[in-house]
């Protein structure tokens, strides 16, 4: 691993804390994104892991340093795009990683329908669960 992968790789304590902290209500749910870089035209697949209504853990095969900015458009429901910062990343198998975002000027439409979608899951998952 490179410094700068180690440099910006939190310790599971860290990234627990913050979970604990920020995202109280956090979905596990696999979701097919497509994440663009603006800036150099990149387009790559990914998948999200979990969601809340602050940001995300999502699954990529390519590695984005911490602080930049991102789109990514969700390929089911809740079906939006956002933009996010990656604020944690770290190496998790072969050449995938696992990225940290935090949604970045959302909405409050955008908001709900995240909202709206984790309430909609949790029921859905502890009915037929």
């Amino acid at each position: 691993m490179s410094d700068r992968q180690a440099s910006d790789t939190p310790s599971d304590d860290e990234v627990n804390a913050v979970v604990d902290k920020r995202y109280s209500v956090r979905l596990h749910k696999y979701i097919d994104i497509i994440v663009e870089d603006a800036l150099s035209a990149m387009l790559f697949r990914g998948a999200i892991a979990d969601i809340s209504p602050t940001g995300m853990r999502a699954m990529v095969d390519q590695y984005l340093p911490v602080g930049t900015k991102y789109t990514f458009t969700m390929k089911r429901n809740p079906m939006l795009t956002l933009r996010g910062q990656i604020r944690w990343i770290r190496s998790f198998s072969g050449d995938t990683f696992q990225i940290g975002v935090q949604f970045l000027d959302l909405t409050s439409e955008q908001r709900k329908r995240i909202e709206t979608f984790i309430e909609i899951e949790r029921r859905r998952l502890t009915t037929n669960g």
